[in-house]
């Protein structure tokens, strides 16, 4: 397995967790995050988070080797 697809694999399972993590502080799941914010700013921050990270998973699967 080359780095380039470990690396995107990498990407894609933490904008998946993310996004899980995401839906769950919406549902009202206590979290760190919400010392510091409320329950839609901290969703909006960890989805902010996984499209990154899907973004870099796209661009890493996209690479030429």
């Amino acid at each position: 397995m080359r780095v380039q697809t470990l690396l995107g694999v990498l990407f894609l399972l933490g904008g998946i967790f993310q996004c899980i993590t995401a839906v769950l502080i919406y549902q009202g799941e206590r979290h760190y995050i919400l010392r510091f914010a409320n329950r839609k700013v901290g969703m909006v921050i960890y989805a902010t988070f996984a499209l990154i990270l899907f973004f870099l998973a796209y661009r890493t699967f996209n690479m030429q080797p």
